[in-house]
């Protein structure tokens, strides 16, 4: 009887080690999935905040958590949206409602909701069940773009701002 016991605990845990195991695999084709040279081939342009810019977004701490996890995305480093689901939403929550009153403006609002549209749509390529590898790599360079755009949005607020054009008399 006892050894019947002992049997079943064992087989239980070997279970629970058998899917640990499996969820590493995941992972770990996620990470063989995409590389750094296939992120490196994309092309789009990249838009970086201009250092008016810089000034006044230097203490929002959620762009700088976003400006991170781009710079992991070009990395090929795609963990944060592995099963990150509560995280991912906080984050572009937080984005919205953080945004500094210099730089708040509808256009620059419409370029987070396109963001957080992009950054939904590649946690959704990433945690798929089934990995297509052309799928995430546009779904990354959609983020990417997004991304830009939204820094250019930023440069052209702050730009229209500083242009001190007068009317004729």
């Amino acid at each position: 009887m006892k050894l019947a016991i002992i049997l079943i605990v064992f087989c239980l845990f070997a279970c629970k080690d058998i899917k640990d195991q499996a969820d590493v695999v995941d992972s770990v084709q996620h990470v063989e999935l995409i590389n750094k040279q296939d992120v490196e081939k994309l092309k789009y342009v990249e838009f970086l905040p201009d250092a008016k810019v810089l000034k006044i977004i230097g203490n929002w701490d959620k762009y700088e958590e976003l400006n991170l996890i781009v710079q992991d995305v070009k990395n090929a480093n795609l963990s944060f949206f592995k099963a990150n689901n509560e995280i991912v939403s906080t984050l572009t929550q937080e984005l919205k409602t953080t945004v500094p009153e210099r730089i708040n403006s509808p256009q620059v609002m419409s370029r987070i909701i396109a963001l957080e549209t992009k950054i939904f749509k590649l946690e959704s390529a990433v945690n798929l069940s089934k990995i297509d590898k052309d799928s995430t790599i546009e779904s990354v360079k959609e983020f990417l773009v997004a991304f830009s755009n939204f820094n250019l949005q930023m440069n052209k607020k702050i730009e229209k701002e500083s242009q001190n054009i007068q009317r004729p008399k």
